[in-house]
């Protein structure tokens, strides 16, 4: 019984004393919680997510992805990609259990179905809806096809008419299901761009 009087005792006293530290950080807490913290109403990543996922479930879709080898005065090279560029490291089975309880958890798939990590994506919608992935840059992919112009110190970057019709009819022949038609499409179509 005296101990627990005692300690009763001393936790009141350390308590009434208190310490500059204790008290500036219960300002800190205090003032945190009379933060208004914005909260997302128009949900933004989600809708993001949803469309490049739908984006990357068409098998029509053509990304424009254009890179240049990382050395000074390389070309850009630009490739047409069917459907999208998907991670090395995605696999159809899983790999890994973990220990759980009294028991084992096998890894679990992706909202694809798929077993992995993927990289860390960075990517956007410009407000015309066209979809821009930076993921791992130097590769720049797009659903729009674009010329890049390197020789001058200003960077112009542009809708091409000739290759954006191409990819239109190259999407239809794929629909279609006749992709050596949609391959011969856009073979043409950069060849007759300069091969950019």
């Amino acid at each position: 019984m005296k101990r627990v009087v005692l300690f009763v005792v001393v936790s009141l006293l350390l308590a009434a004393c208190g310490s500059p530290q204790s008290e500036a950080q219960q300002q800190a807490q205090d003032k945190a919680k009379q933060h208004d913290v914005f909260v997302p109403q128009n949900d933004i990543e989600f809708k993001n997510y949803n469309q490049r996922q739908l984006i990357a479930d068409d098998p029509t879709t053509l990304l424009w992805c254009t890179t240049a080898f990382p050395f000074t005065g390389s070309p850009m090279i630009t490739v047409p990609i069917v459907g999208k560029v998907t991670s090395g490291n995605k696999r159809p089975y899983f790999t890994s259990v973990a220990q759980s309880g009294s028991g084992y958890t096998e890894e679990l798939p992706g909202p694809d179905g798929m077993y992995g990590q993927s990289s860390d994506y960075r990517y956007g919608f410009t407000p015309g809806g066209v979809y821009v992935d930076f993921t791992d840059m130097p590769l720049y992919c797009s659903t729009e096809p674009s010329v890049w112009q390197r020789e001058s110190t200003e960077l112009v970057l542009h809708r091409d008419s000739a290759l954006f019709e191409a990819q239109q009819r190259a999407r239809e022949a794929l629909a279609a299901g006749n992709t050596e038609e949609a391959r011969r499409i856009l073979e043409e179509a950069i060849s007759q761009a300069g091969g950019h």
